[in-house]
């Protein structure tokens, strides 16, 4: 299925490769072909690798692990007070960090569009700008004939499509505005009237709801090294200055409250602003451990940059709240592992140096990922306590206001009454990244040594170690060739199904590095493009990527997948400080050392040639290795400027990006870092369906250019206007 089909925004134009097939079996086009392709599959017999498709998750999960018992390790070293407040600085400072960096505060610009009352409620409806002109939506609760300064509660409602309207969210809403707070509820970015991307036909989602939303535009962020977790905190914050702002509510007395995604972001605003007296996360704390072990990683609100490879977890939100009082509600069959709960919050209590720090307890129900009864009134009798609030903490039935009559914007979504897009802010914050990264590359002293560094750093590139002894599982011979089909591996990581094609009486000892996202044997047939090469006496090796072919990932059950490509998991490599490209290129390497013994090759001289989307990873491991000379990208990204520019990007091609990327490096400057290897660069993508634009395909020259320059022989660009077929123009290139 193709992202936004109906909508005609995203079409399938046939030319580019997804980064993962996520099918057991590759889709051919002819049965002799799934015959061939099935003589191709290398794992089918084998039961020690019959859990393949999770081997990429699970190789993400154990390194978080790793990460994870580091950072327990570290809580069970702290034995003194001093210990303790440098645990907090600590993790403060990493918080910062990881959340990415904040916008400046800017006059709100708090307007309201409308009163009306309920029951003894009076209701405000409210417009502030978090940013110049991005509008956030919300409505103030309060009891008709109170007054003077109330405590007041932030109300952060969970991923329905209706935002706080939604009837499960009013209930205590309401509720808490009839025992006698002020309640300000706030519509999340992608839900309510906050849509990013509005289907102006009929006022739906056109990318496909709120965790999708979040996901979407998250990712182009975290190209800049920002998160959709900051622009979520960053909204409730400039609610706190609203609150604060009001003469009828109290700014000693404010707490923060929500569940599902509003216990998220409860729990990020509860650790991230001070004047958050009290606060009550509902049904998301549990701990990254059991949330790998169980569901995985979720949209793109709940991973910050390199959250758990910087020693962090869900018990540092709390922690950072010290003394500040705090209820965490939860539920025992919640899909946010009530273990992790349990443990996060036990092992806070029972350290004998946050104990008498912290002010903070759990209550926990026998249901789903719901609001029951006993939750409610659990947390209505928290903050009235905590506030000094003269109530009851009694759940009572109070009939909804109906959502039009909740409406705040004229039209009902804020993009088609006036406000600015979350891709506006994007392309704003990127233009003066993206200037200084154009401003790097005039500074050649270091360039190289710069861009690799930032390269490996940033994509989470290992070197890979010695493999084991490759496992021969068996030969096919054709006319003129054999294909030998190897696992190579090496211990404690993925296995890697290969093909190695080898021309009778093979002489040259030249090798193809050949790497096609739709799996090894997709240009394998015969008369396909890979016998075209071994015809020419090249030795071909046809490796499967972690979630490529046999390696596909299994993706069911993500609340980020987008046309079969999972968001989630290139969010579970970000925790870890890595990028699924940075771990495809180290496996490119890898497949490499199975060179090291071959007798028949010519080793420190592989030609690479990466299809579509495969081209980044190619590009690293090539940056990264030197033993593969030349490089062809064959309609493959060549620079991730397009995915920020492009309001609707291509998914297929945002999978590839590495966050935080264009703070340092572009894939344009991988390209000139290779120079002067022989390059080949023919029919690159652009960051939507289509080819890449004339202005790009200009900046991408004009490097290429300085960089080859006196040796510009060696490298071949072939634009999209070109009528020369790939095959013949990869002829021509491998004879010069």
């Amino acid at each position: 299925m193709i992202l936004g089909q109906s909508s005609g925004i995203f079409r399938n134009s046939g030319r580019y490769f997804t980064i993962f097939s996520f099918i057991a079996a590759i889709i051919a086009f002819s049965t002799g072909n799934v015959r061939g392709q099935d003589e191709l599959t290398i794992f089918e017999r084998w039961k020690e690798f019959d859990n393949v498709s999770n081997a990429l998750y699970h190789e993400i999960a154990n390194e978080a692990y790793r990460h994870l018992d580091k950072r327990e390790r570290k809580l069970a070293d702290i034995q003194t007070s001093g210990q303790y407040r440098d645990y907090v600085r600590t993790i403060k400072s990493s918080l910062d960090a990881a959340f990415g960096p904040m916008p400046e505060k800017t006059p709100l610009n708090a307007r309201v569009t409308g009163t009306f009352e309920h029951e003894d409620i009076l209701v405000e409806k409210i417009i502030y700008e978090s940013r110049p002109g991005f509008w956030v939506t919300g409505s103030v609760f309060k009891l008709k004939n109170s007054t003077g300064r109330l405590p007041a509660i932030l109300y952060l409602c969970g991923h329905t499509q209706n935002g706080y309207k939604s009837e499960t969210y009013q209930h205590v809403i309401l509720n808490l505005a009839l025992k006698g707070f002020l309640v300000f509820a706030i519509d999340p970015v992608g839900q309510g009237e906050r849509f990013q991307y509005v289907n102006e036909t009929d006022g739906s989602s056109i990318i496909g709801g709120p965790t999708k939303e979040h996901s979407y535009a998250g990712l182009q962020y975290l190209l800049l090294g920002r998160t959709m977790a900051m622009v979520r905190l960053w909204d409730c914050i400039r609610a706190v200055d609203y609150m604060t702002g009001r003469p009828d509510a109290d700014p000693g007395r404010i707490g923060a409250h929500g569940r599902s995604g509003g216990g998220t972001m409860s729990s990020y605003l509860g650790a991230m602003d001070s004047r958050i007296a009290a606060a009550a996360p509902e049904c998301y704390i549990t701990g990254f451990r059991r949330l790998l072990q169980s569901i995985g990683p979720q949209d793109g609100e709940q991973n910050l940059l390199a959250q758990i490879s910087g020693g962090l977890d869900h018990g540092d939100f709390l922690i950072a709240r010290e003394d500040r009082p705090t209820l965490v509600v939860t539920t025992t069959r919640d899909f946010f592992s009530i273990q992790g709960a349990r443990e996060t919050v036990g092992s806070i209590n029972s350290h004998k140096i946050f104990q008498p720090e912290m002010n903070l307890s759990m209550v926990e129900d026998d249901a789903p990922h719901q609001s029951t009864r006993k939750n409610r009134e659990k947390v209505y009798e928290f903050f009235i306590k905590t506030f000094d609030v003269q109530a009851r903490a009694v759940d009572v039935k109070v009939p909804f206001i109906d959502e039009k009559t909740l409406q705040v914007t004229q039209t009902g979504q804020t993009e088609t009454s006036g406000s600015k897009t979350i891709h506006e802010f994007i392309r704003e914050d990127a233009a003066w990244i993206i200037g200084n990264l154009e401003k790097s590359r005039k500074n050649n002293h270091g360039f190289k040594e710069r861009i690799i560094d930032s390269a490996r750093h940033l994509s989470g590139y290992n070197t890979p170690g010695r493999i084991s002894e490759p496992v021969f599982c068996g030969r096919i011979t054709r006319e003129g060739y054999g294909i030998e089909k190897y696992i190579v591996s090496e211990e404690g990581k993925i296995p890697l199904p290969v093909l190695f094609f080898v021309p009778e009486g093979n002489k040259s000892g030249n090798v193809i590095l050949y790497i096609n996202p739709d799996g090894k044997g997709s240009d394998a047939s015969p008369g396909g493009e890979i016998e075209a090469l071994v015809n020419r006496g090249h030795c071909v090796l046809a490796p499967d990527l972690p979630g490529y072919g046999e390696l596909s990932a299994d993706i069911q059950g993500g609340d980020s997948v987008f046309g079969g490509v999972s968001y989630n998991l290139l969010f579970g490599a970000q925790l870890i400080g890595r990028s699924i490209t940075g771990i495809q290129a180290e496996y490119i390497v890898r497949a490499c050392r199975f060179l090291e013994n071959r007798e028949d090759v010519i080793l420190g001289n592989i030609t690479g040639i990466a299809k579509g989307i495969a081209g980044p990873a190619l590009l690293h491991a090539a940056v990264m290795d030197n033993t593969i000379t030349s490089v062809a990208l064959i309609q493959s990204p060549v620079s991730w400027v397009p995915v920020i520019e492009e309001r609707y990007y291509d998914y297929s091609i945002g999978s590839t990006i590495v966050p935080s990327a264009l703070t340092s490096y572009d894939l344009i400057d991988l390209l000139c870092v290779l120079a002067p290897r022989k390059l080949l660069v023919y029919k690159p993508a652009g960051g939507d369906d289509g080819p890449l634009k004339a202005g790009d395909v200009s900046s991408v020259n004009s490097a290429l250019d300085e960089f080859y320059a006196g040796k510009k022989t060696q490298y071949t660009f072939v634009g999209n206007e070109d009528r020369r077929s790939f095959g013949d123009v990869l002829s021509s290139w491998l004879s010069f």
